[in-house]
């Protein structure tokens, strides 16, 4: 089974169209604080349905808001939505058609009505997209939302074939270096220190520890939102900067270590004030805003085996060696190719 992630780009929608989508993203985002905010106050409960939500957007879609702002709230706890979110509806309501001139069409709910748009299929897309309108592929939820000017749509499609020609790329997270990726077919690699990350919890971890001494609760709490925030504004920076690497190789899979159980595997004391599950959100709908299929693997042994024997090796700080073949190379690269070169399962946003 494969699954990959389609963006097309929709073909001249009218003015009402996009004036309606936009007020969509804005009222999404308004629902998803909402959500948050209650939570947070203790003035809503987690079993919340539509009947808790004033809203004019079609059920389908609150009941996409619900689950990603439920999910976004036990992950990350507190978030301040501040730019307008892409909306979304589940694999049961929205559809792709073609018309009897060969268009293919997106139709899905929104505020006012459904809306049956065209979209542009472009070569890459094509095949999966022939698949889904033959029935030989499976939907999964679908998100609508801007690029500038032009309005997009993204799904991903699961069917059964083997890839071909494919560019692995293995990504680990960590703590020196936040991220560090390598892509198997052509040896490229990116390391991305970890020095600003750490200098964003000392600050804030001081002035929370200082605040409180003095008993400056509001102000303490002020704070610790601006350091929410700090950490989301580098997760995005950092996301797109690894996607923009993956974006340059020919048909890339961006393989990520999966991320259950990391706070008690790691040797990080600072792993507790990271937001590494934030970190694999950003990538990998940044990822499928791009094309890109992501997938997450089995952690096990990635620091400690050899990515070129496959033996077991050893590490020293930031110098892996391997004592079976003589390779060295920095640890952490070392662990993203093993990380690339694992299978894995297909990770949505």
């Amino acid at each position: 089974m494969v699954a990959v992630t389609l963006t097309a780009k929709f073909h001249q929608p009218t003015r009402s169209r996009r004036r309606e989508w936009q007020d969509a993203m804005l009222v999404y985002r308004d629902t998803k604080q909402q959500l948050v905010d209650g939570w947070a106050s203790g003035e809503l409960d987690m079993s919340v349905t539509t009947a808790s939500i004033d809203t004019d957007l079609y059920s389908a879609i609150q009941n996409q808001a619900i689950r990603e702002a439920k999910a976004e709230y036990k992950r990350d706890g507190w978030t301040d939505y501040t730019a307008a979110q892409p909306f979304a509806t589940n694999n049961q309501n929205w559809e792709l058609e073609t018309t009897e001139n060969g268009s293919v069409i997106v139709g899905f709910p929104c505020i006012s009505q459904w809306w049956y748009t065209p979209i542009h299929i472009h070569d890459e897309i094509r095949e999966p997209v022939e698949r889904i309108l033959e029935g030989e592929a499976e939907l999964s939820r679908l998100q609508v939302y801007r690029r500038g000017s032009d309005w997009f749509c993204s799904f991903t499609v699961e069917y059964d074939t083997e890839p071909e020609g494919e560019t692995p790329i293995g990504v680990d997270i960590g703590e020196r270096h936040i991220l560090a990726a390598h892509a198997l077919e052509t040896d490229e690699s990116m390391l991305v220190s970890g020095k600003e990350a750490r200098y964003v919890r000392r600050k804030y971890r001081s002035l929370r520890n200082s605040l409180q001494k003095a008993g400056a609760l509001r102000a303490h709490n002020r704070v610790g939102s601006k350091e929410h925030r700090r950490i989301r504004d580098l997760n995005h920076t950092l996301s797109r900067r690894l996607v923009d690497f993956a974006d340059q190789f020919e048909k890339p899979v961006i393989r990520i270590e999966t991320l259950e159980g990391i706070r008690d595997r790691t040797g990080w004391l600072g792993v507790h004030s990271w937001h590494f599950h934030q970190l694999q959100t950003f990538i990998t709908y940044k990822a499928e805003q791009a094309g890109i299929r992501v997938e997450s693997v089995d952690p096990a042994y990635t620091s400690q085996d050899c990515s070129s024997c496959g033996k077991r090796g050893s590490r020293d700080g930031d110098h892996f060696r391997c004592p079976s073949c003589g390779y060295e190379r920095h640890a952490d690269l070392n662990a993203a190719a093993n990380i690339g070169k694992r299978e894995g399962e297909p990770c949505t946003a």
